[in-house]
């Protein structure tokens, strides 16, 4: 039986996380250009404090309230991913899959990748009690979300139950590997999401509020129970064991992956101005 990394960070500061992420995937690509081919990496993870997130291409200061997150003690931070905004808080279990492009589990492109991965997060939330289902691949609801909150509207493979968002995935890819974070719902707080989200020009918060409402739904809302953030990661990180018939084997950060994570929080994610900066889509990112 193939093994897998798995990392347990447990709940970290915005910065580090998404710093950390593209630590791992850099760090795999220098692998492969080695000719090295090492394991796939599972890790686990959540926020202290909380933190909205923005899509690699986002506009900071179109999209973020500064002042409500001051007010609220939120930080924000860039993502290495795409996507819309997501506020990261305590009722949420964030996962991110770093592997080959090329690895014989997720053959094909970026949708039949995420079509794979979304196999393993559905047997996690049925392992929750959540009938939940995969959207089908020709789903385009990214047309018709309108603000700036990634739990809009579901893209093509991302995670529904009873036609509502429940999990939120982004992929990147860079010299050969690949990156796919994703935010699963423990709990949601829609309003609190607007109160560091600024809603689109033409429509007013309750408006925006309302619609994310009624598109979005957490494990809680669906479960009739409230499900804790260990339960949560021991129920997916067997279920990725499952569904990829492998071995998770627990691991922690390297010296030489947490040098680059120190690196990159210089450089971009503890920047102020780098976050700042709408970054340049890449055409490897989804």
């Amino acid at each position: 039986m193939k093994s897998w990394h798995l990392i347990r960070s447990g709940r970290q500061n915005g910065a580090y996380n998404m710093a950390l992420d593209e630590a791992l995937l850099q760090n795999y690509a220098h692998s492969l250009e080695k000719g090295e081919e090492p394991a796939p990496t599972l890790r686990f993870y959540g926020w202290q404090p909380p933190c909205l997130t923005l899509g690699y291409a986002q506009r900071a200061e179109r999209e973020v309230d500064f002042e409500g997150c001051a007010r609220l003690g939120v930080d924000w931070v860039r993502r290495p991913t795409g996507g819309r905004a997501i506020l990261h808080d305590w009722g949420e279990l964030t996962y991110s899959l770093t592997a080959l492009v090329h690895n014989p589990f997720l053959q094909g492109g970026i949708l039949d990748s995420y079509r794979q991965i979304s196999g393993a997060l559905v047997e996690g939330l049925r392992r929750l009690g959540v009938d939940a289902e995969t959207a089908g691949r020709e789903v385009r609801g990214e047309e018709s979300a309108t603000t700036a909150a990634c739990f809009d509207a579901p893209s093509a493979y991302e995670i529904t139950f009873g036609g509502r968002k429940l999990i939120g995935s982004a992929q990147a890819r860079r010299s050969g590997a690949l990156l796919q974070q994703g935010t699963i719902l423990l709990t949601v707080d829609v309003p609190r999401l607007f109160t560091v989200l600024k809603p689109p020009p033409r429509q007013t918060k309750e408006a925006a509020i309302a619609q994310v409402t009624a598109r979005l739904t957490s494990i809680e809302e669906a479960r009739h129970r409230s499900v804790s953030f260990e339960e949560a990661e021991s129920a997916f990180a067997a279920a990725f064991a499952a569904h990829f018939q492998v071995a998770l084997v627990e691991d922690s950060v390297r010296p030489a992956e947490e040098a680059l994570t120190a690196q990159l929080l210089q450089e971009k994610y503890a920047n102020p101005a780098w976050n700042l900066e709408r970054q340049r889509p890449r055409p490897a990112f989804r």
